[in-house]
């Protein structure tokens, strides 16, 4: 019960941040691995950066709107911002035994590709950290990782304790029950574009990246949370199991932390390191 009522609480904050919403770039689209239609942003110039958003958003609610995208482009990078398979303008409502495996990271594989380039950097927040950590391990084609409200429970291939709460709230929504977390889902859905199949879906085909796998990482990484943000795991702990990652305390919640201005800050500080 304590669960549920905190992941409501969660989808409330999150449906207030997309009701400042404001009007976003029109987006490009390529065809995936699978023919799927993915939709994504692309500002600036320079050497690419991917910008992968957290779960049940999309690009412009995480990127666009605290102003974290147009800070890196201002900064001389191209901004790639996708709205990952199943959320956003990347609808895609199969079934979950339908979502290939490891779907969003290949359509990464698959948007690079795409755009004949290789990403100088790919950076995510929450699932897209999550997604980043998975292209990285598939592809081994990004230059550096820049990870956002993730610690070390995403090295625990066995851990589901997230990705339960969340599925309850979208079965809820799905079967018309009148609970705080089905009402707050559903309004988050209406909000940024996804659907609670897309939602389901995602939550189905996620993967993490056990320890004896991140230790393979040879590739500069840096990982950010909030000092109130443990959702995740530990952000230090995370980055001790990645060699040579490093690790940013941010101030805020695994919500809250995205508009803190250290974020893009230590992002584009990051970014300038390598150039």
């Amino acid at each position: 019960m304590i669960r549920h009522a905190a992941l409501a609480l969660l989808l409330a904050v999150f449906a207030l941040l997309t009701a400042r919403a404001e009007e976003a770039a029109p987006m490009k689209t390529y065809a995936s691995f699978d023919a799927a239609t993915i939709s994504y942003h692309d500002v600036g110039t320079g050497p690419v950066v991917i910008l992968l958003h957290g779960f049940s958003g999309n690009a412009d609610l995480n990127w666009f709107q605290p102003g974290i995208a147009q800070k890196i482009a201002a900064a001389g990078y191209r901004v790639i911002a996708p709205d990952l398979r199943g959320h956003g303008a990347s609808p895609f409502d199969a079934p979950p035994e339908r979502w290939p495996a490891d779907a969003i990271a290949r359509d990464q594989i698959a948007l690079t590709a795409h755009l004949g380039e290789a990403p100088y950097a790919t950076a995510g927040y929450s699932m897209g950290a999550i997604s980043a950590l998975r292209f990285h391990l598939l592809s081994r084609n990004t230059g550096r990782l820049i990870l956002g409200g993730i610690g070390d429970s995403v090295a625990d291939e066995n851990n589901t304790d997230r990705n339960t709460a969340f599925r309850a709230a979208i079965e809820d929504g799905l079967a018309g029950r009148d609970t705080p977390a089905a009402k707050a889902i559903l309004a988050r859905a209406r909000a940024t574009g996804g659907t609670l199949q897309g939602y389901l879906g995602a939550l189905s085909a996620r993967t993490y990246t056990p320890a004896d796998l991140l230790a393979t990482f040879n590739v500069p990484a840096l990982i950010l949370t909030g000092h109130e943000d443990l959702d995740n795991g530990s952000g230090p702990a995370l980055a001790a199991r990645i060699p040579g990652a490093r690790y940013t305390r941010l101030t805020g919640t695994h919500l809250t932390a995205v508009i803190d201005p250290a974020l893009p800050a230590a992002m584009i500080a990051d970014l300038d390191s390598g150039r």
